[in-house]
């Protein structure tokens, strides 16, 4: 089983390590973070070091990692970091949990994270180094960016655009055909029936 290596120690970690031990494709080798001591446990997973040791342990032969910082409004860190590791030859995995449902005419492309019970219908693409959190819906033909975190519960309707770095707060609704504009927030439990610009903030029932 090869190994991976996950960036971040913090809540989103602890729901990432179940993920992928659901999955059962990999062995976790350690965490690395910059908060955090080396030795410390997270889940039962040992944090080896900061991100100053990711050389060592490429040359170790750990060739894959996972993001696990989660993002609240912000996906910037989260970028930056799956950029930093592709950038030092790393693999970067999609990790789907066995309880998804998961069409088979979707595209998922590489360090996607559906957590379990989300649903990604036929048709849909989602960007790289997206989350697709707990119970979150994507219907059909919707076209997800890279970086963006669609919350738990959250339900992009139909043919929806979600642009990179966008931010779908928990339990937000976009109905169908809606654009998202590039770093925009969608606050928690917004309805959305309109398009959003760049780097907006909408929020309320309907949002504005």
């Amino acid at each position: 089983m090869e190994k991976i290596l996950l960036l971040g120690g913090g809540g989103h970690a602890k729901v990432v390590i179940d993920l992928i031990n659901a999955c059962g494709s990999y062995e976790i080798a350690g965490i690395v973070d910059v908060q955090l001591a080396a030795g410390v446990s997270v889940s039962g997973v040992a944090v080896l070091g900061s991100d100053s040791i990711l050389p060592e342990l490429y040359g170790k032969g750990i060739k894959n990692a996972c993001i696990a910082v989660g993002s609240v409004k912000d996906n910037s860190k989260r970028k930056a970091l799956y950029e930093k590791v592709k950038y030092a030859g790393f693999s970067i995995p999609a990790l789907v949990h066995p309880s998804a449902i998961i069409s088979g005419k979707s595209q998922i492309r590489k360090g996607v994270q559906i957590m379990a019970g989300a649903i990604v219908q036929t048709g849909a693409l989602i960007g790289e180094n997206t989350i697709v959190n707990t119970g979150a819906i994507v219907e059909h033909d919707c076209i997800v960016g890279n970086h963006v975190h669609i919350c738990p519960g959250a339900t992009l309707s139909g043919g929806c655009f979600v642009g990179e770095g966008a931010f779908i707060g928990a339990g937000a609704t976009v109905m169908q055909g809606i654009k998202i504009g590039n770093n925009s927030i969608v606050s928690a439990g917004a309805v959305v029936i309109k398009d959003v610009l760049d780097n907006a903030r909408v929020i309320g029932v309907p949002a504005k």
